[in-house]
């Protein structure tokens, strides 16, 4: 496993809840370690997101509430890159929306002995 990507794909997940929360949310940032995984999740304050939606936030170029042009919300690749690290490295990603609002992104990686 490339560290290197995988520290990519926590600082897409941390970031990308940072720039998608409300000013003065909050932010969670765990990991969960079972016999042969670990798994970083990310959870934010941010707007709502339609359950019919997740799928797609993970699209290059996709993001939601009306931004398709760059702006200071970011140019819509940080879930992708999540996503194709993951599964380069035999994992998975998956996001949930907040009832509260926001959204909770979970990877799951093979857990490398070293």
């Amino acid at each position: 496993m490339a560290a290197v990507l995988v520290e990519r794909l926590v600082q897409n997940l941390v970031e990308n809840a940072i720039r998608h929360n409300h000013a003065g949310g909050q932010l969670w940032v765990s990991t969960r370690r079972r016999t042969d995984q670990v798994e970083p999740v990310v959870s934010n304050t941010g707007l709502p997101v339609p359950p019919y939606e997740v799928e797609t936030i993970f699209e290059p170029f996709r993001r939601l509430h009306g931004d398709r042009l760059r702006s200071d919300r970011g140019s819509g690749l940080g879930l992708s890159i999540v996503r194709v690290v993951a599964e380069a490295h035999g994992g998975t990603v998956s996001a949930e929306p907040r009832e509260e609002g926001g959204l909770t992104v979970a990877v799951e990686l093979p857990q490398v002995n070293v």
